[in-house]
Order: structure tokens, then C-alpha cells, then sequence
């Protein structure tokens, strides 16, 4: 089953509630608990992505990581990027849309932002590419 943020969060952190609203500087996303503000005006697949990082920040339990700032994010973004896009997710995306599918119709099909799916891509092991480039070959 594809991992759905919305329902780990009603199912893990009920108390936490979310809010879609305007918000300034660059940010999609943040954290305050117990809430979660998601920037009005993104995609439905911008704010899944977003709200999965949300709440791995929620599960590491750090508020403050300081001098570790940099650090903190990628290993949250590593997570979600792992969680959003399984090899299973990713090899049956292959399989749907051919082994020269855009990554634009590859984001789409797994409702992931493109930074998510880049992220994705670049963490894959060989054996996972192993497994990917025998379905492409399957597939065409």
C-alpha cells in the first residue's frame, strides 16, 4: 500500500492539526507543533511531499538542530524520498509508462514533486537499478 501522509498523520498524530495558508519567504512548509502550515496555492503532490516531511521532523522529535540545520534536512528529505517512492512504486511507474517516460510523467504518476523524484533517483542502489533496467527492458 502506497504510504499516504494524510492518514499517518490522522492514524499517529491526531492532535497535530493542518493548516493551508499563505505564507511568506520560500518555505511549502512548517512545522510548529501542534501545527503543520502547508503554503496555499501548491499542488496536491507539493503538499503530500511536504506534509511527509513534516512529520519524519515530528518522528526524529528534534526541534532545534542548530549547527546541524543542514544535516537534519537531508537525512528528513533522504526519508521522505524513500517513503513516498518505493522501488515497487517506482518499477510499476516504469512498467505503466514506458522506460523513456519524462520525469514530469513520472512525478505525476507517483503524486510526488520533481525534487522528491530527482532525490529518489539519485539514492537508488545498484541492485534497485538492476531491478528497474530488467522491467524497462520487460516493458518495452
Amino acid at each position: 500500500m502506497r504510504y499516504d501522509p494524510w492518514r499517518d498523520l490522522a492514524e499517529n498524530w491526531p492532535e497535530v492539526d493542518v493548516r493551508i495558508e499563505p505564507m511568506d519567504g520560500r518555505l511549502l512548509g512548517e512545522l510548529r507543533y501542534p501545527t503543520i502550515r502547508l503554503r496555499a496555492g501548491t499542488s496536491a503532490a507539493q503538499r503530500r511531499c511536504t506534509l511527509a516531511h513534516e512529520i519524519v521532523h515530528l518522528e526524529r522529535g528534534v526541534d532545534d538542530c542548530g549547527a546541524w540545520a543542514a544535516r537534519e534536512e537531508l537525512l528528513v528529505q533522504r526519508e521522505v524520498a524513500r517513503r513516498l517512492i518505493t522501488t515497487d512504486d517506482l518499477r510499476s511507474a516504469v512498467r505503466a509508462l514506458g522506460p523513456d517516460a519524462d520525469r514530469r510523467r513520472l512525478a505525476t504518476l507517483l503524486e510526488v514533486d520533481g525534487e522528491t523524484l530527482d532525490l529518489r533517483l539519485s539514492l537508488l542502489t545498484d541492485a534497485e537499478r538492476r531491478r528497474l533496467h530488467g522491467e524497462a527492458t520487460a516493458a518495452a
